[in-house]
């Protein structure tokens, strides 16, 4: 099947990625305060203590820290992927669609965003082990000096190579996440696409895409960055290490400043929407063939 995509305005997809953002602004701060509530509940009850003593404690493990850490995984990680639904939901439909009266199409949808999400983890696992094989094999032939690190050092030939294939990973896994995010995007808004559809739809606009995520998301991470080293400088409060004069101010730093934290999360939400509506994606059927 033949898809045919005008190429894609690198300026004109950022500008409608951000003026989307802007537009529906009051409702990014309502979706970002659900995306951070549960970690902070979870905090303030002290269920998390036990990770982030981690960071403090040497001699050994803190007690239940195992089921702390699944909690932590399950208030970021697992609870991240309705509140991203949430974002394409609002980027994709508007605000009126947003919030539905039944829950259970939310949690129906998250599963099938889980279990899409594996195929991709395969492909991303697969490229990650063959570049680490390549990167390993290019490091063991050579004979350099500049290859003899330690097990406490690095040569400087041989740490170059381990950030060449770092940067080569993830811009591969980011070429892969965009030539599929179109079938993701569909299932946010119950709809259904093929990942063979959605690397066909896209395959003309690969590196465009890739340009456009990569301007729109960088600026700001770098506001988040500023505001992490803003809190650190000023207020003792590490993130990155999860420690802060007072633990609870870990979590009202996190939910007072949730719409700025989130806005990297919430712009690639709504890159993938403009990349879905240029793509043709919400007029396109899939055949029952």
């Amino acid at each position: 099947m033949n898809f045919e995509c005008t190429e894609l305005c690198i300026k004109s997809s950022i500008r409608q990625a951000y003026g989307c953002l802007w537009h529906y602004k009051f409702q990014h701060v309502m979706i970002s305060i659900i995306a951070v509530l549960p970690f902070c509940l979870a905090g303030f009850s002290g269920t998390l203590d036990p990770v982030f003593s981690v960071f403090t404690v040497t001699e050994q493990m803190p007690e239940g820290f195992n089921l702390s850490f699944a909690m932590l995984v399950l208030t970021t990680l697992l609870w991240a992927i309705p509140v991203i639904i949430l974002w394409h939901r609002l980027y994709l439909l508007g605000p009126e669609h947003l919030i539905r009266k039944k829950a259970w199409p939310l949690f129906t949808r998250s599963l099938k965003v889980i279990s899409h999400s594996l195929v991709f983890l395969g492909l991303g696992l697969v490229a990650t082990i063959t570049i680490t094989w390549g990167i390993l094999y290019l490091r063991v032939m050579s004979e350099s000096e500049d290859m003899e690190g330690t097990i406490t050092e690095m040569g400087q030939m041989e740490y170059a190579l381990y950030v060449f294939g770092i940067v080569v990973i993830l811009c591969l896994l980011l070429i892969i996440a965009l030539r599929l995010s179109m079938a993701f995007s569909s299932l946010t808004i119950g709809k259904s696409l093929r990942f063979t559809t959605s690397w066909n739809m896209t395959r003309k606009n690969t590196f465009r895409m890739m340009a456009a995520t990569l301007g729109g998301v960088l600026p700001l991470l770098g506001i988040v960055a500023a505001l992490l080293w803003g809190a650190r400088y000023y207020f003792q409060i590490d993130l990155v290490a999860g420690t802060a004069p007072e633990t609870e101010m870990i979590y009202i730093f996190v939910l007072v400043c949730s719409p700025i934290l989130t806005l990297p999360l919430a712009i690639l939400c709504s890159l993938a929407s403009t990349f879905y509506r240029h793509c043709g994606c919400a007029e396109f059927r899939e055949s029952m063939n």
